[in-house]
């Protein structure tokens, strides 16, 4: 899954927002604030997973939007 953030500096820390879900997450670094927003993005689509998985109606769609977007170098 690929994300669309924003890393923006207020202050002393870096603020990276997932532009989807509004998601946010902070560090004293550029790298450590989209490490921790990561964290959240993956623990927040855990949780949508277990409360999904028991109705037959919800199912995964996943879609490729790079051909449509100038992506950005990642940081891991």
């Amino acid at each position: 899954m690929k994300a669309i953030i924003h890393v923006s500096r207020d202050g002393r820390y870096f603020v990276a927002e997932d532009l989807i879900t509004g998601v946010a997450d902070q560090g004293s670094t550029r790298r450590e604030a989209i490490s921790n927003l990561r964290k959240g993005l993956e623990e927040r689509y855990e949780i949508l997973m277990d409360l999904a998985s028991g109705s037959r109606k919800t199912v995964c769609l996943d879609i490729e939007v790079g051909r449509h977007a100038k992506i950005a170098s990642s940081v891991s």
